[in-house]
């Protein structure tokens, strides 16, 4: 980081330690805590999504004459 970065970076904590309430630090680790579940769900949801567009891709044919023959086979 620069020197100007950093001081900025301390000025805002000083003000964040002078300006904070418990109230404030309950919403921020709550806020912080949400933000991080919902990052978590969209990176299993984007593998539950590539998992299904997998298997569809094996299970379905690309045309309605190999979808027959795979209902057909799938029959047996």
């Amino acid at each position: 980081m620069s020197a100007t970065q950093e001081w900025l970076r301390k000025k805002f904590q000083e003000e964040a330690r002078t300006a904070r309430t418990t109230g404030d630090l309950y919403n921020e680790y709550s806020n912080s805590r949400l933000t991080k579940e919902v990052e978590d769900l969209k990176e299993r949801l984007k593998k539950v999504e590539t998992d299904m567009a997998y298997t569809q891709k094996i299970r379905f044919a690309q045309s309605p004459e190999e979808q027959r023959i795979n209902d057909i086979r799938n029959i047996d």
